[in-house]
């Protein structure tokens, strides 16, 4: 178990009317093996029971500090806000419907501090869904060095797995115009000059389910061919091309299983079965969370 001797980090969760999940995150950044780090919950003007959540865990730990301006920016705006204010040596970005493994910080701080030309490492995840359970371990490679053509396809990790040098996020901003995809964005923007990394053992538990419906893919898409000809500079005009016809036809395949009900699948082929072992480990530890 590493100390206080180690370098501080912030851990920033953005939110907007999470009251169903949000203490569930909290739990999970409490429960981890690192012990110095700071968490800045950040408001985007909620107007369920999410606010009063927070302030809740922020009045019986002080690494908790909870920030709420009433007004509803939008999440780049937000991840840029926490971004300025980070004060440790690293961020670990979150968001308020996933739960972390106990031993995120720790691995990902290790490796950090063992790999110092690496600015930002992700990690592999588990996917849950709304009931807490366990869908299975996400599918994806992990190698030595990530560059623009395995960014573009998007082969490298998801968003809030992420965790890097505080002062790469604060000269790195994101695209507050794009109010999806601007992770996607940024990485596109920022792999040439930066060196990424990711583990491959998942230490997220990612609430998957919630974030695929039809709707929400076709915002995504919408977005995403935005950021295809916004940066056809970076990516080349034929790979632009080839990837907006991909988008495209997305959403059409979502609404031919949606026809049938089976859009579960989709999110069901993402991922692979875990072992029993494995399994009974994991759902073993989000319970642990969920239930303290």
């Amino acid at each position: 178990m590493m100390n206080k001797n180690q370098p501080e980090v912030t851990v920033g969760i953005p939110f907007y009317n999470s009251e169903k999940y949000l203490a569930y995150a909290i739990k999970s950044v409490i429960n981890q093996s690192y012990n110095n780090w700071t968490l800045i919950l950040l408001d985007d003007g909620s107007s369920d029971d999410s606010l009063s959540i927070a302030k809740e865990f922020e009045k019986n730990d002080q690494r908790i500090s909870v920030i709420s301006d009433g007004k509803n920016k939008g999440l780049p705006a937000r991840l840029n806000e926490l971004s300025r204010l980070s004060k440790g040596v690293y961020y670990a970005r979150m968001d308020a419907d996933d739960i972390m493994h106990p031993n995120r910080l720790e691995e990902q701080i290790k490796f950090l501090l063992d790999n110092e030309a690496v600015d930002i490492v992700g990690s592999g995840l588990i996917s849950i869904g709304n009931d807490n359970l366990i869908i299975g371990l996400r599918k994806g490679d992990t190698l030595k060095k990530y560059e623009l053509k395995h960014i573009a396809v998007g082969n490298w990790c998801v968003h809030p797995t992420i965790t890097g040098k505080t002062k790469w996020f604060k000269e790195n901003p994101y695209d507050e115009t794009l109010k999806r995809a601007q992770d996607y964005d940024l990485w596109i923007r920022t792999v040439k000059d930066s060196c990424f990394a990711k583990l491959q053992k998942p230490y997220l538990y990612y609430r998957e389910a919630s974030t695929s419906t039809l709707l929400k893919v076709m915002k995504a898409n919408k977005y995403a061919l935005v950021i295809y000809w916004k940066n056809k500079t970076i990516l080349g005009y034929l790979t632009s091309i080839k990837l907006s016809i991909f988008s495209l036809l997305k959403p059409l395949v979502y609404m031919f299983f949606g026809v049938f009900g089976k859009t579960d699948k989709l999110i069901e082929r993402r991922s692979i079965l875990l072992e029993s072992d494995s399994l009974i480990h994991h759902q073993e530890i989000i319970n642990q969370v969920i239930n303290q």
